[in-house]
């Protein structure tokens, strides 16, 4: 749709602006006469980043359905390998205006995954540009219900529509593009861009879930957005 069109094209414009900061930063221009990364002995170790994702708390507020929030841990490795946890909670409880269908739903979610760094071999940047890789995996119960349904010709016999407490398990997978900036001494801030593609879900006999927590509204491919604050831990 156009409107789907508009905010990938916003969210890649986003990316872009956070990219220049990370390129153009002002502090970089003596330290590109540095040693590269081959000239000089760079630690396995390179330290644990804790960060938390305010961009699904930002659409409640501006009219979404849906809100969620997580945090995720990261361990840099070489300033190259980052092995990535994340844990969240996302909820729902919304009617559609069109159908009068009412869903509700709430559960935890988790993902595990690595990103990889491509400025690996820059390591006085002020932050990272990565790819990464993605697999999630949530389990909850929703509810579903709607306006009794009438033969439309007789007026009845009268069918309920109303399911409580379904259970489903959802797995998937994410590719994702993000930037990592330095904004003050061990505080970063991030944006990530995630194509998400399911991969098995549990179907109930009459229904399946509208939302679900850590992928968002349920097709057979979603686009998501995270944007995070991060601290560096001291250590």
């Amino acid at each position: 749709s156009i409107m789907k069109k508009k905010r990938i094209s916003t969210y890649i414009t986003l990316l872009t602006l956070l990219s220049s900061m990370l390129l153009y930063s002002p502090t970089l221009a003596a330290q590109e006469k540095k040693t590269t990364i081959e000239e000089e002995k760079v630690p396995f170790y390179q330290g644990t980043t804790i960060g938390v994702d305010i961009f699904g708390l930002g659409s409640k507020i501006f009219g979404g359905d849906i809100t969620s929030t997580e945090i995720s841990v990261e361990v840099n490795l070489k300033n190259r390998y980052v092995p990535v946890a994340e844990i969240g909670y996302g909820t729902t409880d919304t009617t559609d205006d069109g159908t009068n269908i009412h869903y509700k739903a709430s559960a935890p979610y988790f993902r595990i995954g690595m990103n990889y760094n491509f400025f690996f071999k820059k390591p006085y940047l002020p932050g990272f540009l990565y790819g990464g890789i993605r697999y999630g995996f949530t389990s909850f119960s929703y509810d579903v219900d709607a306006p009794t349904m009438k033969d439309p010709t007789w007026g009845f016999p009268e069918i309920p529509f109303s399911y409580d407490g379904i259970k489903t398990t959802v797995t998937w997978a994410e590719l994702l593009a993000g930037i990592k900036v330095n904004v003050y001494k061990n505080f970063y801030m991030g944006w990530s861009l995630r194509y998400r593609i399911r991969m098995n879900i549990k179907k109930a006999e009459h229904t399946e879930p509208w939302y679900i927590p850590g992928f968002g509204k349920n097709n057979s491919t979603n686009l998501g957005v995270t944007y995070s604050l991060i601290y560096k831990l001291p250590f």
